[in-house]
């Protein structure tokens, strides 16, 4: 669910406060085999691939990391003035509404990637039902995994990182799932349009590229359509897009039933 329009630099803009030692340059070095990169061949200098990748910048006569160096290969990604709230917070409701009784939390922090896999496998162990064919009792998951990785994939990589104080909200109802991501569609961008899937601009082009290498998505500007297929397999019903412009807030509904 690549989302196309103006591309903003916020994954590019530099943090000020951190420095390279925040960076945990073997996972770097890692990303570039994952690449393609041989490290049995003269490589070129740390400083300049850090630039060539946008891990880091010049600021203020130092090498600086990006806003998408930090999150994709930083020691603590959320430990420097406006990146604290850059992580998936984990809700369970006891009731149809943010009203209702507090079940269980989780805070799913750090990397982008580990973001992720910190909320699905919190979803994966807090939803299970069970339903009898015959006399034979059979569990099944809350939802299938893919939709809910796909939808918090397309969140952390495509997220307004300019709004600096909201987090990505996994929340779970007794009757749905929502994953709602700080920040609307571009102006010229419909709900249909992202319905309609296709290889699409994204708002942060390193940070999904991050994504699509570390194996968390399957296709880039195909997350609707499969989070779509997950769900019409699972129970039959589709995932629902909601934006709030006025909020800036962008939600994607995955019904249990």
């Amino acid at each position: 669910m690549d989302w196309p329009g103006v591309r903003d630099l916020t994954e590019e803009r530099m943090i000020g406060a951190a420095t390279i030692d925040d960076i945990a340059i073997e996972r770097f070095r890692r990303h570039l085999v994952r690449q393609g990169s041989d490290l049995a061949e003269p490589q070129p200098i740390l400083e300049d691939d850090l630039r060539r990748y946008g891990v880091a910048a010049e600021f203020d006569g130092a090498l600086r990391p990006t806003l998408f160096g930090l999150l994709a290969f930083g020691r603590q990604p959320q430990s420097f003035r406006g990146t604290t709230n850059f992580w998936i917070n984990c809700v369970a409701y006891t009731g149809l509404d943010q009203a209702a009784d507090l079940d269980t939390a989780r805070e799913a922090n750090g990397r982008l990637d580990e973001q992720v896999a910190t909320a699905v496998g919190w979803a994966r162990a807090f939803g299970h039902r069970e339903r009898y064919v015959g006399i034979v009792r059979e569990d099944i998951p809350l939802l299938p995994v893919a939709a809910i990785r796909e939808a918090l994939v397309n969140a952390v990589a495509h997220r307004d990182y300019a709004i600096v104080g909201s987090k990505i909200q996994l929340e779970v109802f007794t009757d749905r799932v929502d994953v709602t991501s700080p920040g609307a569609l571009p102006n010229h961008l419909s709900i249909d349009a992202v319905r309609q899937g296709g290889r699409t601009r994204t708002r942060n082009e390193q940070m999904a590229s991050f994504m699509l290498a570390r194996g968390f998505m399957e296709q880039r500007g195909r997350g609707y359509l499969l989070m779509r297929r997950a769900m019409r397999e699972f129970n039959g019903t589709e995932p629902e897009l909601k934006e709030d412009k006025a909020s800036r807030f962008f939600t994607v509904t995955l019904r249990l039933d």
